[in-house]
């Protein structure tokens, strides 16, 4: 399956091994990304806060932070609680830890409303 329809959608359910891959394979390719992109933008205009900088860290960020949102949402699917869920994750420390029990909480065993259990197909 292509990656991005994989990371950038919310219907159905994510498994913890899943989750896991995907959350921190947003988290470090939008990281590097930004990094680099803002690198070479300094370099091409040699203002390390020009509008060029800005630019391209915005779009990195907010790329990258859809696709951990919509993968947060389809992890909660599996535990069969509803996406407004996220909200939670705004809170400080207690986002954080909400983020921590998602990567350890055992998702519904079988179907919830949300769909098909994501482990039935190993």
């Amino acid at each position: 399956m292509n990656i991005l329809k994989e990371i950038y959608h919310t219907e159905g359910r994510l498994n913890r091994l899943k989750f896991l891959k995907y959350y921190l394979g947003v988290t470090v390719m939008g990281a590097s990304a930004t990094f680099v992109t803002s690198c070479m933008a300094t370099f091409l205009t040699g203002d390390p806060n020009g509008s060029l900088v800005n630019m391209v860290t915005t779009i990195w960020a907010i790329a990258a932070s859809v696709g951990a949102f919509m993968l947060i949402i389809r992890r909660l699917h599996d535990l069969n609680k509803s996406g407004w869920y996220i909200l939670i994750t705004f809170v400080p420390l207690i986002g954080l830890i909400f983020l921590i029990y998602l990567f350890f909480a055992p998702g519904q065993i079988g179907w919830n409303k949300y769909g098909a259990d994501p482990l039935d197909d190993y």
